[in-house]
């Protein structure tokens, strides 16, 4: 008999409040364990084109091409770049974070003349830099928003930013990544050209998929294009002719991955759009208050925090990955650190899709403390649990 070189792997279950993945719905989980059929099959089109109504109703648009793109969220990034920018178009990329930088990064190597305007990290987008950069640069082709900072844990205002960009005949990007499925997202209502997302976190299913909407603007640029589109993966004329029109092969679709979509945006329709953003933003609101009542610092301003990600500034004296390795290895809970310049120096824990729950908020805040406590930062034990139960009360109408 060959004996095995490894054994088989069985997976912690980790409770996971980092920055993405998400914890997972077994509904969503089984939906993935269904027979495979074959990307061509006439039940899998049945299944893409559900998958797309769907997803047209969370983004809140009438968008014909709204699909999510076999990848993960910085696929979608890809996908919206190269298909609108051509080499000499000029890109304008509102930078707040490390995922600003990333989509300014991705224009450049798309050929664009890519100019950033910065803002300090945990704070908004400057619209004051975006429209003084938009008058000395006549003509832009692209606006980069990230509506919702992951690094940071800020809400970008979108709405002022689009007019602007509009005005001077710029189509608009939106990094919705982490916002759709948490925040409010209106395609059609906000003018977004182009709004991308991910499967992994607040719509509940594993990483592997990237929703993205292009608007009638961005497509007439994309048809319309001398040039071809320099990735054959996400070249969107050839990605609509397998998704929506003659149903040619362009690649292997991940099967089960789209069964898992299918499953999670069900149970958001059941939920309902609106009921999904309030859970989030009551669940946020109580791990706010217990991790200010244990006096740890918040680092996006209080009118523009994020609700699926609340990053918080590492006490002084408290070594950030000790804490978060005791998180994972004592209490099981997945938390995340800090990205470019605030690596080392922030926590950022997630609340999003199926671990957006009121449970959660307690468990992680009775482990901090005890965290918290052992690296000798002075800690009032049940004072942030306390705090976060008055809020969920509150919030639910159980107190005053």
């Amino acid at each position: 008999m060959t004996e095995s070189y490894f054994e088989e792997f069985e997976a912690p279950n980790r409770l996971l409040l980092g920055a993405g993945p998400c914890t997972v719905h077994p509904r969503v989980l089984r939906a993935m364990t269904q027979p495979l059929i074959g990307h061509l099959d006439p039940k899998f089109f049945q299944v893409m084109d559900e998958v797309c109504e769907m997803l047209r109703q969370v983004f809140h648009t009438e968008n014909y091409m709204t699909v999510p793109i076999s990848s993960t969220g910085t696929g979608a990034m890809e996908t919206a770049c190269a298909n609108i920018l051509q080499g000499g178009d000029t890109a304008i990329v509102c930078r707040n974070g490390y995922f600003g930088i990333r989509l300014a990064d991705i224009a450049e190597r798309c050929g664009a003349n890519t100019i950033m305007v910065d803002s300090p990290w945990g704070e908004t987008a400057d619209l004051n830099g975006l429209e003084d950069a938009l008058k000395a640069n006549p003509g832009t082709r692209m606006v980069g928003l990230v509506h919702a900072e992951t690094s940071t844990g800020a809400l970008s205002p979108l709405q002022d930013a689009i007019d602007l960009a509009h005005r001077h005949g710029a189509l608009v990007v939106v990094d919705a990544v982490t916002s759709l499925g948490s925040h409010e997202v209106r395609v059609d209502d906000w003018d977004i050209d182009v709004c991308y997302s991910a499967s992994q976190k607040c719509l509940g299913a594993p990483p592997g998929l990237a929703p993205i909407s292009f608007g009638p603007r961005a497509m007439s640029i994309i048809n319309e294009r001398p040039s071809k589109v320099q990735s054959f993966y996400f070249n969107l004329k050839d990605l609509a002719e397998y998704w929506n029109q003659t149903r040619a092969y362009h690649h292997t679709s991940p099967i089960t991955m789209t069964y898992a979509m299918r499953e999670s945006l069900r149970m958001m329709m059941e939920e309902g759009i609106d009921a999904r953003h309030e859970r989030h933003a009551r669940v946020a609101g109580a791990l706010r208050a217990g991790l200010t009542a244990m006096g740890l610092e918040l680092v996006a301003p209080p009118e523009h925090r994020l609700n699926p990600i609340t990053v918080v500034k590492v006490p002084e004296g408290v070594d950030d990955g000790a804490a978060r390795g005791r998180l994972l290895d004592e209490w099981n809970i997945e938390v995340s650190g800090g990205l470019g310049e605030f690596r080392g120096g922030v926590w950022r824990i997630g609340m999003m899709g199926e671990g957006a729950r009121d449970r959660n908020v307690l468990a992680v805040l009775s482990a901090l403390e005890v965290v918290l406590s052992d690296a000798g930062y002075e800690v009032a034990f049940g004072a942030s649990v306390g705090a976060a139960q008055r809020s969920l009360a509150m919030r639910n109408g159980n107190g005053g």
